[in-house]
């Protein structure tokens, strides 16, 4: 299906606005300021509204169900497992949009003010705590349309991947290294086995769960998990080691850190009365060499979720992110992708 006509029609500001300021004041609200665009990608557009008892945020995203079902998933959360999540307050499912109150400032900008590793520590066990709480329940996040991304599925998926040939090679992929990743699919198969083997639960998780996307508030110093979009049943530890990507990218840790290895710990708390500390360590270093591929099929999802023109476009001035996964997959392969 082609989303794009849908989004570029119903991405209409007026619209949304009139929506988010009469739901607003239906529901009580007194509107202090005129709303303002926080956000505006391919993939969502935010809007903050100011209101007599605090902000509160508009987010819309394309009509694609992988995208627009994350304010459904939000509510089970809070509902079914009291996860710490946003309050949505309403959902409007022809705009494909929701509203939500504020839950306080990103833990990324407090870390940047003044890195404090436990803060982080924190985060990552809170998300696995939701992650261990919802193991149990997986057919009802099927239900609702989350995907099915445990490991038996995703050989299949790495093999349908490699061969959106015509594709690959427009992100900058080479005829070498597409037969490379096709000589690969009987490892990654028998890799994805081995990781199951070990037994860890396969659970909800998102792409983008990291630093920036825990909201701390000033006052009682609740942490909130937003931006639950890009949502699937995986492997707990590849969302985590996500995580760990981004503190180094955007804290300087080093993986010989000491402050690495608390981070690392932290992953690993939520499992250790099922499971040793080595045995976990040897999960997160296989699982680690397959993070990559996860990461190609949510960045593929996404990009055939949205306008695919808009987002190019605004990825325009970087390397596209699957061919960097791809060829980091073969390169912990010890294959050479050089012609």
């Amino acid at each position: 299906m082609d989303y794009s006509r849908g989004w570029k029609l119903i991405n209409n500001q007026i619209h949304l606005l009139k929506w988010g300021t009469d739901c607003l004041v239906s529901n009580g609200y007194s509107i202090k300021h005129s709303p303002e665009i926080v956000l505006s990608t391919p993939w969502s557009t935010v809007i903050r509204f100011s209101t007599s008892t605090g902000n509160v945020y508009l987010k819309q995203t394309p009509p694609s169900i992988y995208l627009s079902l994350e304010p459904k998933l939000i509510r089970l959360l809070s509902e079914q497992f009291h996860a710490s999540v946003p309050v949505v307050i309403a959902i409007n499912n022809d705009l494909y949009c929701f509203l939500m109150k504020d839950a306080g400032k990103s833990l990324r900008e407090t870390l940047k003010a003044k890195f404090r590793p436990e803060l982080l520590c924190q985060a990552i066990k809170q998300y696995a705590a939701i992650q261990r709480s919802t193991e149990n329940h997986i057919e009802t996040f099927f239900k609702l349309g989350v995907l099915d991304w445990r490991l038996g599925k995703l050989p299949i998926l790495y093999d349908q991947m490699i061969n959106q040939s015509d594709f690959l090679r427009a992100e900058g992929i080479t005829d070498k290294e597409l037969q490379i990743l096709h000589d690969l699919s009987p490892q990654f198969l028998a890799q994805c086995t081995l990781l199951s083997n070990y037994g860890i639960p396969e659970t909800l998780g998102y792409h983008d769960f990291h630093d920036n996307n825990v909201l701390i508030d000033p006052n009682t110093k609740r942490m909130t998990f937003i931006d639950w979009g890009e949502t699937s049943i995986i492997h707990p530890f590849f969302s985590l080691y996500t995580c760990l990507q981004q503190a180094t990218t955007h804290h300087g840790v080093k993986e010989a850190d000491q402050t690495y290895q608390k981070l690392q710990d932290a992953c690993f708390e939520n499992w250790l009365g099922s499971t040793t500390k080595n045995q976990l360590l040897e999960v997160f270093i296989l699982g680690k060499q397959l993070q990559p591929i996860y990461c190609v099929l949510t960045c593929y999802r996404c990009m055939t979720s949205v306008d695919l023109q808009a987002y190019k476009s605004y990825y325009a001035n970087r390397p596209s992110q699957i061919t960097r996964c791809l060829r980091e997959y073969i390169g912990s392969s010890g294959k050479s992708f050089i012609n």
